[in-house]
C-alpha cells in the first residue's frame, strides 16, 4: 500500500512523475515512506491493523526518527507551497493548533499536531496507535480511574476515583503507545512554543466506544455525546443568562433538581466559566437533588477544581519560560505537595525544590530583574516567606511562631489579622489550593 493508494490523492492514484514534474516535497516523501512502512507491517484488513498498529507504529516512528530530519520550517514550507493534500482527518482544527494529516490509509492516519498554548484534558481514546515528540517538549501524565460502580454501556458520566500514576517530560524522539479505552488515561501539557507531535492512529473506530474526559478528583464524562434534550437545555440556559441572570439562575436550579450526573456537570461547568465564587458553585451542586450525596460532593469538588484549573490554563498564554510552564503543568496535574516537590527536584536537579519553586514565583511576579509580573500577584518579603513555610508543610500556628522568632511577638501580634488573611488567601489561591488543603489555619498547634 502506498501513500498515493491510501488517500493522498482524493480521486485516483497519481501516475509516476515525468521529467517535467516537480519531485514530491521532502515532507510528503518522508511521511509517504513512513506510512508505507507501517502499512506493509500491520496488514490490510481492519482486525490486523487494530491488532498490530500500536507495536508497529512505535517501532517505525523510532526507526524513521523524524525529529532528526523534519523541522517545523519544513512543515510550514510544505503546507504553504502544496496544491493538494491527503485527506485531512480534522479539517476544522479542533485538536491541534493546527493539525496536519500527512498520510491516509484505509484504517489509519498519520498526522502532525502543532501546539502553541493549548493543553489537553485528562482523557482516554477510542482509537489506538502511537505518538512521538517531533519538536519541543511536553509534560506527560498518566492516570488510572476506579469507578464507584461498574458503568453501563455508553454511560455519559461515571463517578469514581482518579489517581495519578506518573509524570514524565517527553523530548524530541520520545515515543509512546496509544491504547484504546482506560488502558491509557493521560494528559499532555506542552512546554515549548511550539511543540509538535506525530500521531499514528486508527480512523475506522467503533462508534460505540466512549472516549471519556476525566475531571479531578474522579468524574468521567463523555464530551462527544449528542443527547438532544441536554443540549437544548444547556443552550436555553445560556440564552437566558444573556437576558436576565436572576431568571437564568432560577431556571438552572429547577433543571438541576432533576438532572443526572452528566447534565448537572455540564450546566455547572457553564457557570464555572463566569464565576470565581466557590460558595455559588456549592449551592448549585447541593441543588442536584436527584443525585446521591456522594455524587453531589464529587460534583462540588470537581467544579471547584475546574474553576482553579481555568486560571492555570489561562496563565500558560502569558508564561513561556520552560521552568514556569513546568510549574504550571505540575500544579495542573499533581494534587499532593510532597509529590509535586519531588517532581521539581527530579526534573531540575535542585536539592531544595522549595527554593526552586520560590525562584520561579519570584520571576513570575516580577521580583527578578528582566521579568514582569505576569500572574497578577503582589508578592513581597512577607508573602514569599509565608509561601515558603507553607510549601514546607507548616500550618498557621507554626508560621506564627516562626514569624515571632524573626520579627518579635509585638510586631506579629499587631499583624495577626493580616497574617491570617494572607494564609487563607494563599491556601485558596488557584495556584496553590490543591497543595495547601491539609494545612490548618488554627492559631494553636493541632494536637494528635
Amino acid at each position: 500500500m502506498s501513500a498515493t493508494d491510501s488517500g493522498c490523492d482524493a480521486t485516483a492514484a497519481k501516475p509516476a512523475a515525468t521529467p517535467t514534474e516537480a519531485a514530491p516535497h521532502r515532507v510528503e516523501a518522508f511521511f509517504g515512506r513512513l506510512g508505507d512502512a507501517i502499512a506493509a507491517r500491520v496488514g490490510e484488513d481492519r482486525d490486523a491493523v487494530y491488532a498490530n498498529l500500536e507495536r508497529v507504529a512505535a517501532e517505525q516512528l523510532q526507526a524513521f526518527a523524524a525529529y532528526q530530519q523534519i523541522t517545523q520550517a519544513d512543515l510550514t514550507d510544505y503546507v504553504l507551497s502544496a496544491s493538494r493534500f491527503c485527506n485531512q482527518a480534522d479539517l476544522d482544527g479542533k485538536f491541534g493548533e493546527p493539525p496536519l494529516s500527512l498520510y491516509r490509509a484505509e484504517h489509519f492516519d498519520i498526522s502532525v499536531l502543532t501546539w502553541l498554548d493549548g493543553t489537553t484534558s485528562i482523557h482516554q481514546h477510542a482509537f489506538c496507535g502511537a505518538f512521538q515528540v517531533l519538536v519541543g517538549s511536553s509534560i506527560h501524565s498518566r492516570y488510572r480511574f476506579a469507578p464507584w460502580q461498574p458503568p453501563a454501556a455508553m454511560q455519559r458520566a461515571v463517578a469514581g476515583q482518579l489517581e495519578l500514576i506518573d509524570i514524565e517530560v517527553l523530548k524530541p524522539g520520545d515515543t509512546r503507545v496509544i491504547s484504546r479505552g482506560d488502558a491509557l488515561i493521560h494528559a499532555l501539557f506542552h512546554m515549548d512554543r511550539p511543540s509538535l507531535s506525530i500521531v499514528v492512529r486508527t480512523i475506522t473506530d467503533d462508534p460505540d466506544q466512549v472516549q471519556y474526559d476525566y475531571r479531578w478528583p474522579g468524574l468521567a464524562v463523555d464530551p462527544h455525546q449528542r443527547h438532544v434534550p441536554s443540549i437544548r437545555k444547556q443552550q436555553y440556559l445560556r440564552m437566558l443568562r444573556q437576558l436576565d441572570d436572576a431568571q437564568a439562575t432560577r431556571h438552572l436550579l429547577r433543571v438541576l433538581a432533576d438532572a443526572d450526573l452528566f447534565l448537572a456537570y455540564q450546566l455547572i461547568s457553564d457557570v464555572v466559566q463566569i464565576t470565581v465564587n466557590p460558595a455559588e458553585l456549592s449551592i448549585l451542586c447541593a441543588a442536584c437533588n436527584s443525585l446521591p450525596k456522594n455524587q453531589r460532593e464529587l460534583l462540588a469538588q470537581t467544579a471547584h477544581n475546574d474553576m482553579h484549573s481555568r486560571t492555570l490554563v489561562a496563565l500558560r498564554r502569558k508564561l513561556h519560560e520552560p521552568g514556569h510552564r513546568l510549574l504550571l503543568a505540575l500544579l495542573l496535574n499533581v494534587f499532593d505537595r510532597a509529590r509535586l516537590l519531588a517532581l521539581v527536584q527530579r526534573e531540575t536537579g535542585y536539592s531544595d525544590p522549595v527554593a526552586k519553586v520560590l525562584d520561579w514565583i519570584a520571576e513570575m511576579t516580577g521580583q527578578r530583574e528582566g521579568y514582569d509580573n505576569l500572574i497578577g500577584l503582589d508578592f513581597r518579603a512577607t508573602e514569599m516567606r509565608m509561601l515558603e513555610l507553607m510549601l514546607r508543610g507548616k500550618g498557621y500556628a507554626s508560621i506564627l511562631s516562626g514569624f515571632e522568632e524573626q520579627y518579635g511577638a509585638v510586631v506579629v501580634d499587631n499583624q495577626r489579622g493580616a497574617l491570617l488573611a494572607l494564609f487563607r488567601a494563599l491556601r485558596k489561591s488557584p495556584l496553590f489550593f490543591q497543595l495547601f488543603h491539609d494545612l490548618s489555619d488554627a492559631e494553636e498547634p493541632v494536637r494528635s
